[in-house]
């Protein structure tokens, strides 16, 4: 089955750099998962802040704002989210891809528009159901991502799997 392309926003990714792990997101979603020009910049500011470690991103496919529906959609949204959430939901919604965000208004926002989303819980378990970690490994990385920062809706993913 071939994996479907999947936009990341910084929630995401800075719950995996924050813990070194961002090798699971490289490995779940070999050649299908990209970011935005805007969320890079935002990893960047936040590695030069040192509120999250310098990582390596240049594996991640980086997408830019292209037509003039992404342009309108990114400044629609940006009213209300952020420049990452709002470029990865405006490319998301005009080219259908899957969103990966743990900004709630963002993921609710991806909801009402009909566009896939999932989060750093989502990648977790994704990870375990496909054998690149097991359920104690990813419910390490869980209670490291938490201790980091991370508001997660759950403990353990062991409800989840």
């Amino acid at each position: 089955m071939e994996k479907e392309a999947v936009v990341a926003d910084n929630t995401v990714l800075s719950n995996f750099a924050l813990i070194k792990r961002e090798d699971i997101l490289a490995k779940l979603f070999e050649n299908t998962l990209f970011t935005t020009e805007e969320v890079i910049d935002e990893l960047k500011r936040g590695e030069k802040r040192n509120v999250l470690p310098k990582r390596d991103w240049q594996w991640i496919k980086v997408l830019k704002i292209e037509s003039s529906q992404e342009e309108f959609l990114f400044r629609l949204l940006a009213e209300s989210l952020g420049k990452g959430e709002s470029s990865c939901l405006s490319i998301a919604i005009s080219r259908d891809l899957k969103v990966l965000t743990d900004d709630r208004d963002a993921r609710r926002l991806a909801q009402r528009r009909g566009v896939p989303v999932s989060g750093t819980i989502g990648v977790l378990v994704e990870a375990v159901r496909e054998g690149l970690l097991s359920i104690e490994e990813a419910n390490t990385m869980l209670s490291d991502m938490i201790e980091k920062g991370y508001f997660s809706p759950f403990e353990t993913l062991d409800e989840l799997i």
